[in-house]
């Protein structure tokens, strides 16, 4: 007996809507992902903990009529070191860094760096993967959200970001030019870190891992993408293989213009890429890689969402689904919710990936 799902949706003008399934949110992902076919666009848009600050249950309303296919293991991490750096003040984490927030519910950033000389990079303590995650509770948690039979996430941090975080932004910027035997040596050192902290991972009940690190600004890479490949595919490719050899799948994200190094993703088997798609170009990327890998568009958080009506949001949206979305599969909804973001148009977003979500598509 096949299973029928039944979701009720209360559109923008209070009227009711139905909609009819017989995927669960796990398996909705999984086909969007691998192009074979999903009933609708999934959902895994989020907010920022600022933004529940601001609108609290409000906010959470919204995600009651839109249901997420994702499961939120975030209220588990209490030992989560990058989820302490949305608190306000400072405070230490377990790799010796000391960050600072005066704006609470916003990303912080480090003040001091416990490597920022590389001379002692032989002698320094790598924590472990258990004093970052709580893996025994991440355990628990993640057989209660199975009942919920959602799409599971792991998280496998951040690899550049936490070199600049040790290091110095400036510093780690200097060393990937000079290629210098101590910046090696850290680098040699995170990657197996990272890779056991991956392992940790993959031993429980997840489906994929998301990574995240920002190579972008707003004209384009941080650094020559000739060195990115020297020194940094390696490293994700390493990372990438261990995932998928235990058959889960790869998410990326990245701010800024990193157009370049998008087929190098591809090619190092990143499935889910989450880019800004309007920074980067809509129809450029679109042209490139619309079929090939499953996009999260991040919707414009500088513009679009704070300050744009919501009938330009919905547009925008169908616009998306258009580009990436017309191929069995490959795009799911990922927009980011800011304590800048009106309410309303939250609802937007979330309202028109359902609305022209739906397939097969019908984007009239």
């Amino acid at each position: 007996m096949q299973l029928i799902n039944y979701y009720l949706y209360i559109s923008k003008n209070n009227k009711l809507f139905i909609q009819v399934s017989n995927l669960d949110p796990q398996e909705r992902v999984i086909k969007a992902v691998e192009f074979k076919g999903p009933d609708k666009i999934p959902n895994g848009c989020y907010h920022l903990p600022g933004a529940l600050n601001r609108y609290g249950d409000k906010l959470l309303s919204l995600y009651r009529r839109y249901p997420r296919d994702f499961a939120d293991l975030y209220h588990w991490w209490h030992a989560s070191e990058l989820l302490k750096a949305y608190e306000a003040g400072t405070f230490k984490d377990a790799w010796g860094c000391v960050w600072i927030n005066i704006h609470p519910g916003l990303f912080g950033r480090v003040k001091e760096y416990p490597l920022k000389d590389l001379s002692n990079v032989d002698s320094y303590e790598f924590p472990a993967p258990d004093e970052l995650i709580d893996f025994n509770s991440m355990r628990k948690a993640i057989k209660e959200e199975r009942k919920e039979k959602k799409y599971i996430l792991g998280d496998g941090e951040n690899f550049f970001e936490r070199l600049h975080w040790l290091h110095g932004f400036t510093e780690t910027l200097i060393d990937i030019t000079k290629e210098n035997r101590e910046f090696k040596t850290l680098m040699e050192r995170m990657l197996k870190f990272k890779l056991e902290f991956i392992e940790r991972w993959l031993e429980l009940d997840i489906d994929g891992i998301y990574f995240l690190d920002d190579w972008g600004t707003m004209k384009g890479l941080m650094i020559n993408p000739e060195k990115w490949r020297k020194l940094f595919k390696p490293c994700y490719k390493a990372m990438f293989d261990k995932v998928h050899k235990k058959g889960c799948h790869v998410f990326f994200h990245s701010d800024g213009k990193v157009l370049e190094i998008i087929p190098d993703l591809v090619e190092i088997g990143v499935d889910a890429l989450n880019v800004q798609v309007s920074l980067i170009g809509v129809d450029l990327l679109a042209e490139k890689f619309a079929g090939k890998i499953c996009i999260l568009p991040d919707i414009d958080r500088q513009h679009l969402l704070p300050f744009g009506k919501p009938r330009e949001i919905e547009e925008h949206i169908k616009y998306l689904i258009k580009k990436f979305g017309d191929f069995n599969g490959g795009i799911i909804s990922w927009g980011e919710i800011g304590p800048d973001v009106p309410l309303e148009n939250a609802e937007a977003m979330l309202y028109a990936f359902e609305k022209y979500g739906q397939y097969p598509l019908n984007l009239q």
